[in-house]
């Protein structure tokens, strides 16, 4: 599902770069441009970096 609309970035290229290492919401916005147009997605965005980091740290 696309999480930015503006920059085209999915959840999976969120996913793709948590597993290559981002850990912070600034790593995914200098990375990834989320959240650096209309702002609208950056809830969404910590949200699945909140989500997908808690995954990993249960595994």
């Amino acid at each position: 599902m696309y999480v930015c609309v503006c920059n085209a970035v999915t959840d999976r290229d969120i996913q793709k770069a948590i597993e290559d290492g981002a850990t912070s919401f600034d790593h995914l916005r200098d990375e990834l441009k989320v959240a650096t147009c209309c702002g609208r997605c950056e809830s969404c965005a910590k949200n699945l970096l909140n989500t997908c980091c808690k995954t990993a740290d249960a595994a």
